[in-house]
């Protein structure tokens, strides 16, 4: 073992004998005998005392004066507060905890804490309606046709039963129709959930046992993929023609901040996933610090291809729309292609993208990616991004392409943290 302690409480008993002073002595041997040693000493009833002997090669003096400093927070809250947890109690200190939430902090920004996530699009879209908001393949869509198709889905989910709080399925590929209706579900109040059709129905089957949506979004040819389940099916493809009877109107303001926007299941550490349900206020207040930091512009081309069964998928629909971006949908299956996603970023123009690290190495194998000169932003997170990785992606891609690094939970809004 590396770590020891040790609290020696037996009544010490001062030697006497006749003719004979002694002395009680503490003894440096010189050398530490563990990694790291805490040892107190209960002499007087009113008195604690001890010391922390440690490795020179592992710890330094600062390190070990923190570790104190830790240990004198905990017994001081537990003399405070003798009925509290112990997992509830403090370690750091009042200068620590003041550093923690202040100085490591970086900028503080207020922003806008009454803002829906739909609202922010529509937004756009009255600014710029004409602008190509959406591409798959050789179809696209306005950002006014992308509003009004949003609206008169979110008016017949109205009419199926969604309101604020509520959950909706969405079951369907990469497709124009995707983005219409996951929209179109915020627009309605409810939050959706994705049920990615390349699941296993043992998974799909538990995540709609669990959601209980009352509606589920889908395309006729996928209906065969759902496990048994009790939600009433929409298919976009073959029943349009009862959502096109409806109003391209806008909705009222239905849900507010607080209401859940999206709930993605986790893949769950105990074997079960588990769904994280993020509300509008945390997912705009990310987006908001991602323009912010980032800024893109209607000349900026943003490519989604993360399956929309992962939290980075959210940023990768949002953020362009929000902004007067273009979003392009890679084809379905086409994230997993480097060949593929090297033509589209090409023809497309694509200035901002995402990947895992392990498909960005995959990626960088791939001939041409030296000649993508639109390429402006790389975005990395969902697996450690290595040094020499980044290294070799500086040396691959054009020079205007910039590498960022981002982490965080998905109960979280997607990221946490960032650094380019």
């Amino acid at each position: 073992f590396q770590v020891m302690f040790s609290f020696q409480n037996t009544p010490r008993q001062d030697l006497s004998m006749p003719g004979l002073q002694s002395t009680y002595l503490l003894v440096d041997p010189g050398s530490a005998k563990f990694d790291l040693l805490l040892e107190l000493r209960e002499d007087r009833p009113d008195e604690i005392f001890g010391w922390l002997e440690y490795n020179t090669d592992l710890f330094d003096v600062a390190t070990i004066q923190r570790m104190r400093g830790h240990f004198y927070s905990l017994l001081g809250a537990v003399a405070e507060n003798p009925d509290t947890r112990l997992s509830e109690l403090p370690l750091l200190t009042q200068e620590e905890q003041l550093q923690l939430l202040s100085d490591f902090q970086g900028q503080q920004d207020d922003f806008p804490r009454d803002v829906c996530l739909h609202s922010l699009i529509e937004a756009q879209a009255r600014r710029t309606p004409d602008a190509e908001a959406l591409r798959f393949e050789d179809s696209a869509l306005s950002y006014a046709q992308l509003d009004a198709r949003s609206n008169q889905l979110a008016w017949h989910l109205r009419s199926l039963g969604a309101h604020p709080g509520s959950l909706v399925g969405v079951c369907l590929e990469r497709s124009l129709d995707l983005v219409v209706a996951l929209l179109a579900v915020l627009k309605s109040g409810a939050a959706y959930v994705p049920l990615d059709p390349a699941y296993p129905r043992e998974r799909l089957a538990g995540m709609l046992d669990d959601a209980q949506a009352p509606v589920l979004l889908t395309h006729e040819h996928l209906k065969a993929v759902l496990p048994q389940h009790d939600s009433r099916v929409l298919c976009l493809d073959s029943q349009w023609d009862d959502v096109a009877v409806h109003s391209r109107d806008s909705l009222p303001l239905l849900a507010g901040p607080d209401a859940p926007a999206y709930v993605i299941f986790t893949s769950g550490s105990t074997g079960r996933p588990k769904g994280a349900i993020n509300a509008h206020s945390g997912i705009v207040n990310r987006l908001l610090w991602m323009q912010q930091q980032y800024g893109l512009s209607p000349d900026d081309t943003v490519l989604q291809k993360t399956p929309f069964s992962f939290d980075v998928s959210v940023w990768e629909f949002f953020w362009p729309l929000m902004t007067g971006a273009r979003l392009v949908l890679a084809k379905p299956g086409g994230h997993q292609d480097p060949a593929y996603l090297v033509r589209l970023i090409s023809e497309q123009r694509v200035s901002t993208l995402h990947f895992v690290p392990s498909m960005l190495r995959a990626f960088l194998e791939e001939p041409g990616v030296e000649k993508l000169s639109g390429l402006r932003r790389v975005v990395c997170s969902g697996e450690a991004l290595p040094a020499e990785l980044v290294r070799r992606a500086h040396a691959l891609l054009p020079a205007s392409a910039e590498v960022h690094n981002l982490y965080g939970p998905t109960e979280a809004a997607v990221d946490v943290s960032f650094w380019h």
